[in-house]
This record gives C-alpha cells, structure tokens and sequence, in this order.
C-alpha cells in the first residue's frame, strides 16, 4: 500500500493578491485523512488532555517521595523545576516543527528530512522498542495496583484483561483513544487539584495536639538541601543531582501530542495550542504537588525512601493527607494511580505503533506496516507494537523476572537520548531556514527564545544522559546499575554507526533542505477551517471548557 497524500486540496475562493505575491486561495486544508491515510479523528481537546496525562504518571504519584527524602524540600523543588524548563523547552521545540510539518511519527520523520537518514532509522527503531517494551511495565504496575483491593490476585488475570483492553483501545477509531486519554486526564487533574487545596487547608488550619504546620519541615532542624551519599556541599549538590533525573524519567512522553498531533483536525493550530501550556502544567501539577508534599512532610520520613515500590499505602500524596483521618484517600489515590498506569500504557502503545507506521513511510521499516482497517488504523503497525504486552508475563515466574527487569532497563534512557536527537533535528531545522532567507515569522509557530532555548535543552539532556548513572561508580562499581543507564546508549550508538556504514549517507545539506513547499501549504491553508467543521453538542461543550 502507497502512502496517500499528506494534504488535500479543497476550492476556495479565486485568487487573491497577498503581499507582492499572487497566492492560489486553493486551500490545502487537513481534511478527514492525514499523513499516510489515517484518519484525523482526534479535537483540540484531546491534543491539549493528552499533552497533560502523557507526562502525569506513576513517577509523581509513587516516586516523587523518594526524591524528596534524597534531596530535601527547596532542592527537590528546585530540581523539579530546572528540569520542568528543559521538559518546556522540548515541548516549544516540537511544537515548531511538528506545527511547521505536522507528519505521522513526529521528530522521527523531522530527523530524515532535516538531519539524516542515519539518525532517523536509528532513533526511530530505538524509540518504538522503548515504547513498545514500556506498555507491559506499566501494564505490570497496574496489575500491581489492583493487589491493595485484591490481596492474593493472581496476577495472570488482571495483565490479561488489561493487555487486551489497550489492544480493543488502539484498534479502535483513533477518537475512542483520545476520548479514553482525555477522561484519564481528567481524573488525574481532580485529584491534584484535590490534593493542593487539601493540603494547603491541613498546612494552614490548626489541628488539635498538632499546631499550624506552615513552613515547619523548611526551617531547622530540617535543612532545605539534604546530604546524599556524600557529605557537606558535594552532599547537597548529588542530592539536587538525583531529583533532576528523577525528574527526568518522570517528565517522559511529552512528544505524544507531535505524533497524535498529525491524527488531529487542523494541527498547524491544535499541536501549538496543546504544547504551549506545558510549562503552565509542569509548575502548577508537578512542582506545586511537591512543595504541598514537602510542606506536610519532613524529608527525613522513613516511609517517603520506601514511596515507588508499587503500593499507594507509600505514596507521598497518601503520607502527605494522613492526617485527615480518612480511611478513603488511600483507595482514592490507588484507583487514580491505577489509571494513570493503564493511561501510560495505552498511550506507549499509541506511540509505538504510529512510530513503526512513520518509519514504513519513509521507507525504513516493511511496508507491511502501511496497511490500514477500516478506522483508518495502522493495525499491522498496533498488532506489532501491542504483542510486546505478552512480556509482562514474564514478571509472574520467579525465573523470569530478572529477564523482564532487564528487556525494560534497556530502555532507562531512551526517552533522553530521544530529546537529544530531536534538540539537534530542531537546530538543523533552524539554522537552514536562515540559510534560505526564511523568515520564522512565516511560520504557523514560533516557539520563543531560539535557538538559545534549544541549546539549553540539548546541554542539560546530554548532562543528565552522561551522568544519570553516576551511583554506579559510588561503593564499587556496580555493573547491573551501569548497564541499566548506558546500555541504550551504547545500542544507539551502534545502530547509528551501522546505519552509516549501510547507508552511507550524510547530513542533509541545509540549502537543500526542503522547506518552501511547507512555507507555500502555510500559506494556502484556510487555518479556519476546523469551526466549520460540524461537531455535536457534546464535543461543542468539552471543546469550550478544554
């Protein structure tokens, strides 16, 4: 099967003089197909939910807590943000360029157009394993979720109704995904927001026996950095260190909305609109949560270095609002946690096979994966993609544990060696449009601060990708923790050199770079067109409120 077009020309109006150009107001406007045939079934609305719950995962509802005994409150804070300003900084990036060519598989595709094939076959192979390997982790952590109702469960049966539920979602119209991610979305906000105004009120109300807690666990004898396998400022500084790759890991994915971007109603539009409000999301649901956290309780709790193995008994959220006295937060808090790993889930499976359905378009991956049902889907590319869920079976045996651990720490760094590929795709992008006398200001969007802010981002991943396994080196080396750091990057790093040596390709010139047929489609494009589109009652009202 062919890819189909990627735009489709509508009748307008006759020609109309804009500027000192004669501009043909045939507008080649996003219809209901999109790049490669699939059906753009998604609305802003959905972009916009599934920029927030793609990032809202089990990182923050289970393991912020770890950070924040490691590091102590001001530097857990501080850490959180630094790194919320890099995770803004990918998102502005992406925005640009899946805004100035909105195509199926996202940063892969941009890197074979403005970077070279190498590095797109390479990082796009390794990006579809990551997410393809991730589904049945998070699948497996759901699983294990459901054992604080359920004690005893066979695990066997939730993993295989959960596998099959991600399979029925993503073969579905790719609207049942997006109105599943904006509902998960939407549970995860109630709960934050929930749990700000809860603990702001506990932190500020007097409780009998207990005083005005206020800024209690910020002032002595509780130091706002805490010491971290070393002693005095090198301490303090390894302890800020690993909150900023906790942070990392759990600001993953915020490039799903480039990729559900190109299945979306008019994305030149939808994909800036959902991506710019990322920095707005990251202060208020991640750095707010962890200063509420850390103003209720003192790094130095036991209970917050045991948060992350899998339980909501040791969420920071259920430490956090203890003193409540309810007996039905920790429910609460399981069954929101429980939906974020099943969102996460879905959302990699989501990723993974428009990723394979991207890389057979451009010719590197069988074009077996081309093919399409009658939704509109890739289902060769989700068939694929969603087998992966049989691993998490492998969690089950005692036996094959270790091998199930270590299929998914192949993959510890893939999300960072991703965002450095995508840095170095946008530089390219950016600098050939100054070489061919392209004005930015022609662009559907212009993210801010370039290409400094890119630069920023591109230093502080390779930083984090070098040193994220620095614990390794500490007590003797340990060669289980260091592969689980390095080995991703030492597989791209073959695969890109085998790809060269394959290929033999070089950088794609940037005078020939081919980016005036884009700046043209901007130009024709009628950036009105989706409130034309006929909508129900119900997406008319949800589309109004989100």
């Amino acid at each position: 099967m062919e890819a189909q077009s990627e735009y489709q020309p509508l009748l307008m109006d006759p020609p109309t003089a804009v500027g000192n150009e004669e501009v043909d107001r045939t507008v080649f406007r996003y219809a209901a197909v999109g790049d490669g045939g699939t059906k753009r079934g998604l609305q802003e609305r959905h972009l916009s939910m599934i920029a927030l719950a793609g990032m809202i995962g089990t990182g923050l509802f289970l393991s912020s807590g770890r950070a924040l005994a490691q590091a102590g409150p001001l530097s857990c804070v501080l850490g959180y943000t630094v790194m919320g300003t890099v995770t803004a900084a990918i998102a502005y990036v992406s925005a640009e360029m899946s805004a100035f060519k909105p195509v199926g598989g996202g940063f892969v595709r941009h890197a074979a157009s403005w970077l070279d094939k190498s590095s797109s076959v390479s990082i796009g192979w390794n990006f579809w394993y990551s997410m393809a390997i991730t589904m049945p982790a998070e699948v497996t952590a759901a699983a294990t979720l459901l054992e604080f109702w359920a004690p005893g469960l066979n695990p066997a049966t939730p993993i295989s109704v959960l596998w099959v539920a991600i399979a029925i979602i993503n073969f579905c119209p790719v609207r049942v995904y997006g109105e599943f991610e904006f509902y998960f979305a939407l549970l995860k906000i109630t709960l934050i927001t929930g749990f700000i105004l809860a603990g702001l009120v506990i932190d500020l109300e007097v409780f009998p026996g207990q005083g005005r807690i206020g800024v209690r666990y910020w002032k002595n004898p509780y130091p706002l950095f805490r010491e971290y396998i070393a002693v005095g400022t090198t301490g303090r500084f390894l302890g800020f260190w690993s909150t900023m790759i906790s942070a990392a890991f759990a600001y993953g994915n915020v490039q799903v909305v480039a990729i559900a971007g190109a299945e979306t109603r008019n994305p030149r539009r939808s994909i800036p609109k959902a991506l710019k409000r990322t920095f707005v999301r990251v202060i208020f649901f991640y750095v707010l949560s962890i200063f509420v956290i850390s103003l209720l309780v003192p790094a130095d709790d036991p209970r917050l270095s045991s948060s992350g193995d899998g339980t909501a008994t040791t969420s920071p959220f259920v430490i956090a609002l203890e003193r409540t006295g309810s007996k039905v937060i920790p429910s609460l808090v399981n069954a929101v946690i429980f939906t974020s790993a099943l969102s996460s889930g879905n959302a990699c499976t989501f990723l993974a096979s428009r990723t394979l359905h991207g890389l057979a378009l451009d010719g590197h991956a069988p074009q077996v994966f081309l093919k399409l049902n009658r939704f509109q889907i890739p289902y060769f590319a989700v068939a694929i993609s969603v087998s992966f869920g049989a691993v998490a079976f492998l969690s089950i045996n005692q036996g094959s544990s270790q091998a199930f651990v270590w299929l998914v720490a192949l993959v510890t760094t893939a999300g960072l060696t991703s965002w450095v590929i995508l840095c170095v795709t946008y530089l390219r992008f950016f600098h050939a449009l100054k070489k061919q006398g392209i004005s930015r200001d022609r662009l559907s969007y212009r993210s801010p601060f370039q290409p400094y802010l890119t630069y920023y981002a591109l230093v502080m991943n390779v930083l984090i990708l070098l040193f994220s396994g620095w614990t390794s080196f500490v007590g003797g080396f340990d060669t289980s923790s260091f592969l689980s750091y390095y080995l991703n990057c030492l597989i791209y790093l073959l695969a890109y050199l085998g790809c060269k040596l394959y290929f033999r390709d070089k950088l794609v010139p940037l005078e020939e770079m081919e980016l005036s047929p884009e700046i043209a489609t901007i130009k024709r494009e009628w950036l009105d067109y989706d409130h034309q589109q006929d909508k129900s009652w119900y997406d008319r009202i949800l589309n109004m409120l989100f």
